[in-house]
């Protein structure tokens, strides 16, 4: 499981069924109980400032929310940098919520304890530095199009997950990358790959990959179980057989089938389909059907 610091619905205390209006209310009210100008010298309150604005640059994103939702923490953990939560998020709002001092270049101001005052200013890029906002650039006119790329993944390597090697040409070069295929990865998911720094602070193109999961002449996927097929003879049927049944992570299962089964009947292996995100997994159904040599 993530760390509780990741459970973004926690650190707000909402639903995950809560609407836009009520997220930006509970985050309004967290950041105003958290903020540093609140709680001078707190070392606690900065953390919880921090995770506290974390949460509510996904949460806040519908688009960041959805794909939050859809994998789950550690799944979007794995696919999504800092600097992808906070791509779009303007800081300065956070302040402009409040009502406290007017900040623009710092976060909050520490003064001196003695006899003539001074201010330090704290930049806020700074003071959100582990999330990805060191010395990246403010604003950057035009945005770069985004660059799609495709890439097929076979029903294992969707189920189980898998690291694949893709590439796009750029105007100069072909450009390769990896893609992580998350457990239980489904037909046309579109993962968003995490960009590297930019050239002098060039804009960098938004990089998304959409998955082609191949059709696999074994078993087939519906939701979280998996169906396959197993052919019998007449007399296995009658008489019954415990014939061993691939899995489509390569093991072989013992099914026991009893006498008298008919042609048509469904068996249930469970916890051999795909993966959740609570990481419990579907069931694998077997279809028995008679051999027409006999």
């Amino acid at each position: 499981m993530a760390p509780a610091n990741k459970d973004y619905y926690r650190l707000l205390q909402v639903s995950p069924s809560a609407d836009q209006t009520t997220i930006k209310k509970a985050y309004r009210k967290m950041a105003v109980l958290w903020h540093p100008d609140r709680n001078p010298d707190s070392t606690v309150a900065e953390e919880r400032f921090k995770s506290i604005a974390e949460a509510y640059a996904v949460l806040g994103d519908p688009v960041k929310r959805h794909r939050y939702d859809q994998m789950g923490p550690e799944a979007f953990f794995g696919e999504f940098s800092t600097d992808d939560i906070f791509q779009g998020f303007d800081l300065s709002d956070l302040f402009k919520e409040f009502g406290l001092a007017p900040i623009k270049e710092t976060l909050f101001s520490i003064i001196d304890k003695d006899a003539t005052p001074t201010v330090k200013s704290v930049p806020y890029q700074d003071f959100f530095s582990e999330f990805g906002q060191k010395n990246t650039p403010r604003k950057t006119p035009g945005k770069p199009p985004t660059i799609n790329v495709t890439v097929a993944v076979t029903l294992k390597e969707a189920v189980f997950g898998a690291i694949k090697v893709a590439a796009y040409n750029s105007s100069s070069e072909v450009v390769r990358f990896y893609v992580t295929v998350p457990q239980g990865a489904h037909q046309g998911q579109v993962l968003i790959i995490p960009k590297k720094p930019g050239r002098l602070g060039q804009p960098r193109n938004e990089l998304t990959v959409t998955l082609n999961v191949l059709p696999d002449p074994a078993f087939q996927r519906l939701g979280h179980d998996l169906h396959t097929s197993l052919t019998l003879t007449s007399a296995e049927l009658a008489m019954g057989c415990r014939p061993m049944v691939p899995t489509l992570d390569g093991s072989r299962l013992r099914l026991t089938v009893p006498p008298g089964t008919h042609s048509g009947q469904k068996f249930k292996a469970a916890g051999h389909g795909v993966p959740g995100l609570d990481g419990r997994r579907g069931d694998l159904l077997i279809l028995v059907t008679q051999s027409t040599a006999g």
